[in-house]
């Protein structure tokens, strides 16, 4: 279950208040609220246009497959290879250190660089063999 916090920036985030959401504060490396507060907090930059921001947020070298593909969709069209080879590694078979929440946020990231790109067949596909696998597990 989500703490209060991390209810609060999702909300601010689908409600598009992303001047607030940038200006919420960032908790402990140690909480589970860390990587989604990170991931909404770029996302919300991204939406207000300042890529550089969002990129400033993720840590170097993440393991992190949504954190990755968060920096990728900053980086524009410069991070679209980047998006198709995690696309390919969240699908892999045996891959168990990734949870169904980062597939999924995976996937949306790379629709939403694809169709940024015109390659609106490959977002269709991408977010359709993300729905398949989950049905799946």
């Amino acid at each position: 279950m989500d703490s209060s916090e991390l209810y609060h920036i999702k909300q601010q985030f689908t409600l598009g208040a992303y001047p607030a959401l940038v200006e919420a504060p960032i908790p402990d490396l140690s909480s589970p609220d860390y990587i989604p507060t990170i991931l909404y907090k770029a996302r919300a930059y991204l939406a207000s246009g300042d890529p550089a921001s969002a990129l400033a947020l993720i840590p170097n070298e993440s393991e992190n497959v949504a954190l990755r593909a968060v920096a990728a969709l900053a980086q524009g069209e410069e991070g679209l290879e980047t998006l198709r080879d995690l696309c390919v590694e969240i699908e892999a078979e045996g891959v168990e250190h990734i949870g169904e929440w980062e597939r999924d946020t995976v996937a949306v990231l790379a629709a939403t660089a694809f169709i940024r790109a015109g390659e609106v067949e490959e977002a269709l596909e991408t977010l359709r063999d993300s729905a398949t696998s989950g049905n799946e597990s």
